[in-house]
């Protein structure tokens, strides 16, 4: 995932002593706390050519059930190197928590993000097949497509009442530079393979999971970014 690149700050000097003043950019504002009740779980599994597995991820999706802000949230497997990006949808910024895990002290950034008009939307196209099967219990057609030097296959169905956004093709909008799909319904799993037998499998473990989650960012030390960037970076 891309990240904000520009934070701005400002050196204060009074007299001898220097002190460093943290300033927000023109517009950029987010809430003292955020609280999600649920959650969907997913897994990322990276393969080498030969099928060898080389790295997996685990990541979750915390998003309200009466509200639209979501949080994507890497879950740590070593002190120190989760990451937690919320996507406010009311104040439209995206605040990113990294480091996170353990009892380091995270580094926040928080950044404007702007939604692309619907005529540039980058739209992936996939295929209809005739495979049907059961994944979590929902009925899941498979699709397939072929974008520039990548291809693979996209198990979708239209049992599950949920935003992509907070489903698994959000990495996979990362990966593939696109927005959005050809076809309506919810991605439960997906499969993205390259030229070189380089594989990326994106498997959902869990939906409607019920849990009561807050962020606290009072007080906290949080940079800000002057750039707005595409909705579709985080």
């Amino acid at each position: 995932m891309r990240r904000i690149a520009i934070v701005l700050l400002i050196l204060l000097v009074a007299g001898s002593a220097q002190a460093q003043l943290q300033v927000t950019a023109p517009g950029v504002k987010w809430d003292s706390a955020y609280r999600f009740d649920k959650f969907n779980a997913f897994r990322m599994e990276f393969f080498a050519k030969g099928n060898e597995l080389m790295r997996t991820l685990d990541y979750r999706t915390c998003y309200q059930s009466d509200g639209t802000s979501f949080m994507v949230k890497l879950l740590a497997r070593n002190k120190g190197n989760g990451m937690e990006t919320i996507i406010d949808q009311k104040n439209q910024v995206a605040i990113q928590i990294m480091g996170s895990g353990g009892d380091s002290e995270p580094f926040f950034n928080a950044g404007g993000y702007k939604m692309p008009a619907p005529e540039d939307l980058k739209k992936l196209e996939i295929l209809p097949t005739d495979e049907v099967r059961q994944i979590l219990g929902f009925d899941c057609k498979k699709y397939t497509y072929t974008y520039k030097k990548i291809f693979g296959e996209v198990w979708i169905t239209d049992q599950v009442n949920l935003s992509n956004d907070v489903g698994i093709f959000r990495a996979a909008k990362m990966a593939a530079l696109h927005n959005t799909l050809s076809i309506g319904g919810f991605v439960v799993e997906m499969t993205s393979e390259d030229a070189k037998g380089g594989k990326t499998v994106m498997k959902t473990l869990q939906l409607n999971q019920n849990q009561r989650i807050e962020v606290d960012l009072k007080g906290v030390k949080m940079n800000t970014a002057i750039n707005k960037v595409n909705y579709f970076t985080f």
